[in-house]
């Protein structure tokens, strides 16, 4: 009999990238505001949704420009001298240790270095867990439930767990049990914005992977 699957993402899932974007924010500013902020209060803003740059130049005469700012984010944000600053959740490995006894794990990612992603997986000891990598390009708008389909039969036990609404977009399509975990850095207000009440209620919303049964 095969056993149920987990499609889990990694970023804000299996590993905070809160001080891996506030590093980016940091390295990016101009000289005398690199301290404007705190890595907690700088994180408020993400999980509210507030573009760093709009707030900066709301309160401060800089005029920087958000597109470039986007650009080079895109440009440098998955170079490994920022990954480096991705951290394992405390309680990643015990999870996945345990879900990886009972269920098929495949990671579900957007990302656009694969060869840096599969590195920073190595060096956090975590591929293992994983029966699939499924890596998918940032640029475009393919959901992730497109390349799931096209490796996997899926059955209504199977699961989705991510913390944007990108995963449970991809999760309401593929009719599985979906997961919006809080641990990273979107919150349930995000439900409200991109769904239906009709579909948020068939989000499942949980604290972090650990209460995955």
């Amino acid at each position: 009999m095969n056993k149920v699957k987990i499609f889990m993402d990694y970023d804000g899932t299996v590993v905070s990238n809160q001080k891996r974007l506030y590093r980016f924010f940091v390295d990016h500013l101009p000289e005398g505001y690199k301290d404007i902020l705190t890595v907690d209060e700088f994180w408020n803003f993400k999980v509210l949704g507030i573009h760093e740059v709009d707030w900066i130049n709301k309160h401060f005469a800089l005029g920087l420009d958000k597109l470039d700012w986007d650009s080079r984010k895109s440009k440098y944000i998955e170079e490994m001298k920022y990954l480096k600053y991705n951290e394992l959740f405390w309680y990643a490995i015990p999870t996945l240790e345990k879900l990886a006894l009972n269920f098929d794990l495949v990671l579900v990612t957007r990302r656009s270095n694969q060869k840096n992603l599969f590195q920073e997986i190595e060096n956090n000891g975590v591929s293992k867990y994983f029966t699939e990598i499924i890596v998918i390009q940032h640029q475009g708008n393919v959901c992730k439930s497109v390349k799931v389909l096209e490796k996997y039969n899926i059955s209504s036990h199977d699961i989705f767990v991510g913390d944007t609404e990108d995963d449970m977009k991809a999760g309401l399509k593929l009719g599985i049990k979906t997961y919006f975990v809080k641990s990273g850095i979107r919150r349930e207000w995000i439900l409200k914005k991109y769904f239906t009440n009709e579909l948020s209620s068939k989000i499942n919303i949980i604290e972090n992977i650990s209460q995955l049964q």
